[in-house]
């Protein structure tokens, strides 16, 4: 009889699953992006420009109080601003909340993604230890036909303003949004930015005693007659050239705006018959110069007929001077010293077409 096989058990063998992929994160769609032009050190100036996810931090009032705080670090210790300071100030802890610290490599102000764009500039501490500051607020939507507001500040003193004003009106908000949907973590966004309403109210306060401080001294050296400069003077700098020939045939001719003084003052518009020199400190050569006459020859050259063919002998003078406040203008005026009828230049176009 035969006997029957037994089957040997078989080994089970334990497998794992294949590990799943994971899942790829999620773009944003939008981004605070901060540009920045700081001085170097050296003279010139170099830029930065960050982003991050445009999250419930990535709105203007949060950002604003951040570049709010490094304008009072670097009061408070008396540091030049720098792109490696600025970088350290975003990656810090001081700021209880998300900052731009990623590279962005395009051009913000063209690009549809940014929510929010921050562009500052900055330059070295001036006499109130502040440092002196531009900044301009882009806020759009990055939808199509979205809206688009900008706002535009010009010292360190507004800034602070701003960010004050701003973080207690999202405050405000938070407040109430927490208020009728009974979420724990609006409550706690509102009350720190309350706490951060309060810092940046400080901190402008601050801002506002320099300032009043340093013209209170101002003031003061004025009044001793120790101040050689008065603040208060439009003129911040001037800068002549050397005495230089244009030819040119005339345009017209203009009344000056302001008080011309007891002398006779005319303004004459002359197209320059050729490239001239520079006849200003400014690296463009333009097409057509705007001179000032005084004395009897602006009533003699006010009788001239459009298109005659003038010689006038002048000095380019280029004056910068104050306007609302920090805002600096700059002011070109050609002095004329002599001028003639150039009767030896070509007629001019329109009347050698009449005469042939």
């Amino acid at each position: 009889m035969r006997r029957a096989s037994r089957k040997r058990p078989v080994p089970s063998v334990e497998t794992t699953p294949a590990p799943q992929p994971k899942p790829a994160p999620a773009v944003p769609t939008a981004y605070a992006v901060l540009r920045a032009t700081l001085p170097d050190g050296i003279g010139g100036a170099e830029e930065l420009q960050l982003a991050m996810p445009a999250d419930e931090f990535g709105a203007a009032a949060w950002q604003l109080w951040s570049i709010t705080l490094y304008l009072a670090r670097l009061r408070r210790h008396q540091v030049q601003p720098s792109s490696a300071t600025l970088r350290s100030h975003l990656a810090s802890d001081v700021v209880p909340f998300p900052t731009p610290t990623l590279g962005f490599p395009y051009a913000a102000l063209h690009d549809s993604r940014p929510s929010l764009l921050l562009d500052l500039e900055l330059g070295a501490l001036d006499d109130t230890g502040w440092p002196t500051a531009r900044l301009v607020v882009i806020e759009q939507d990055t939808a199509e036909y979205g809206f688009t507001r900008t706002h535009r500040f010009r010292t360190a003193r507004a800034i602070t303003r701003a960010a004050a004003r701003w973080l207690a009106d999202e405050c405000a908000l938070l407040t109430g949004a927490a208020q009728r949907a009974g979420d724990e973590q609006l409550r706690e966004r509102a009350s720190l930015a309350g706490r951060l309403a309060d810092q940046a109210e400080t901190i402008r306060a601050r801002a506002q005693q320099d300032a009043l401080h340093e013209n209170a001294e101002a003031a003061r050296a004025a009044a001793r007659g120790g101040s050689e400069e008065e603040p208060q003077l439009p003129a911040m700098e001037e800068k002549s050239g050397e005495l230089q020939t244009v030819t040119g045939r005339l345009v017209r001719t203009d009344e000056p705006s302001g008080p011309g003084g007891d002398e006779p003052t005319l303004l004459l518009h002359v197209e320059l018959a050729a490239p001239a020199d520079r006849v200003t400190w400014r690296e463009d050569r333009p097409g057509v110069l705007v001179c000032t006459v005084r004395g009897a020859a602006a009533e003699q050259v006010r009788a001239l007929p459009a298109g005659t063919a003038l010689v006038v002998v002048g000095r380019a003078r280029s004056v910068v001077y104050r306007f609302e406040g920090d805002v600096r203008r700059r002011m070109e005026i050609f002095d004329v010293a002599s001028i003639g009828v150039d009767l030896a230049a070509a007629p001019a176009p329109a009347a050698a077409a009449s005469a042939a």
